[in-house]
């Protein structure tokens, strides 16, 4: 894993009778494609490494405003 100078999230996950285990998140740095994930989450096993996630970037879309209402004033 490191020493490339790469920034990452680092954290532990929870897998209840599995255990906690030691968690990164890497941003996707060959990503080629958009059905390709921005991020890929690993945990460590052992001595090892095992790729458990991935993670795409979401943008939500406001929510369309009703329209304003505005007063004109018919009396002259």
């Amino acid at each position: 894993m490191g020493g490339n100078g790469k920034k990452f999230l680092a954290g532990y996950l929870d897998f209840g009778v599995l255990g906690e285990r030691e968690a990164f998140l890497f941003k996707n740095e060959k990503k080629s494609s958009k059905s390709q994930p921005d991020f890929r989450l690993v945990i460590r096993e052992g001595d090892g490494w095992k790729e458990v996630g991935a993670f795409w970037v979401r943008e939500s879309k406001p929510k369309v405003e009703e329209a304003e209402e505005i007063e004109y004033d018919l009396s002259g």
